[in-house]
């Protein structure tokens, strides 16, 4: 399987070839044909976002300004088409939730909301027709710094130390996500939880049934953050409507599914991340240095 390293093979060399995997990956899909943009982009982002938290692993090798740089490159790809990416979670979060709550219904419900964002996603397709050949150049380009990091030296610990790192800020984020559960808090934690599930999938070979079963838990919680991310931000855009007379209806019914479906979703999450990061930083550091100690 993909995205982990491999244990027979040194750390540089497996490090590299993780980059590599996902940046290849990413270009491939940048070649897919226009009437499948709206998987193209999420695909994209999704290899670019498991690509920086592979590069993340390098910090103590590279140093942190060298990462930093070639880590805002990466996330400049992204940017490229984040406006059309935006526009299409927005219309499939909507489908989602308009589809549950047809289930009681024969009515064709919000017709004039899906109308909305149906055009507001074609707008976008259109403006960024072109964006996959600057993509392209810029990957290729990244894909050559990257393979010129000087690794060499890489060790487990500071891969472990890495891995740590992370773990801690999502315990951080946590906490303030508990002191103050609003949406910005929530979306924070959520990148943190994303961070440490893509590490955890790369380091599984250390001990595949702990580590195996640490990723599955982040996965779940990711998504629980995420679906309620992708509601939050549906809402967000919607909210900007309430002036339109048209919509009032409808937005007034929306915003009760989308407020009682965010409900729970926080609830499970905050629920699952007590579990996921009661675990003490220190703890859970010693425990994958011994795994990779085994390994070394």
């Amino acid at each position: 399987m993909a995205f982990r390293l491999k244990l027979r093979e040194p750390l540089p060399e497996g490090l590299k070839r993780v980059f590599c995997e996902e940046i290849d990956s990413a270009f491939r899909m940048c070649q897919h044909p226009a009437k499948e943009r709206g998987v193209t982009v999420h695909e994209v982002r999704k290899h670019l976002k498991k690509l920086r938290a592979a590069m993340r692993l390098a910090i103590g090798q590279v140093g942190k300004n060298c990462h930093a740089q070639e880590d805002r490159c990466v996330r400049e790809i992204g940017r490229l088409v984040s406006d059309l990416r935006d526009s299409q979670v927005r219309l499939q979060t909507f489908i989602e939730l308009r589809d549950k709550a047809s289930k009681k219904t024969e009515r064709q419900l919000f017709p004039r909301t899906e109308e909305l964002l149906l055009l507001e996603r074609e707008s976008f397709s259109a403006a960024f027709a072109g964006w996959q050949k600057e993509a392209m150049r810029r990957l290729e380009n990244v894909k050559a710094r990257l393979m010129a990091w000087p690794l060499d030296g890489l060790n487990w610990k500071q891969i472990c130390n890495a891995v740590c790192k992370i773990y801690r800020r999502g315990q951080r984020a946590l906490a303030k996500t508990i002191d103050d559960p609003d949406a910005e808090n929530f979306h924070a934690w959520r990148k943190r939880v994303k961070d440490v599930w893509y590490q955890l999938r790369i380091l599984q070979p250390l001990n595949r049934v702990v580590l195996e079963e640490m990723a599955h838990d982040a996965e779940v919680l990711g998504e629980l953050l995420g679906s309620e991310h992708d509601l939050d931000f549906l809402w967000a855009r919607l909210e900007r409507e309430s002036g339109d007379e048209t919509l009032a209806r409808e937005l007034a019914q929306l915003q009760k599914l989308i407020s009682k479906r965010c409900k729970r979703l926080r609830r499970d999450a905050l629920e699952l991340g007590r579990r996921f990061y009661a675990e003490p930083s220190k703890a859970f550091a010693k425990r994958i240095s011994i795994f990779a100690g085994k390994r070394a």
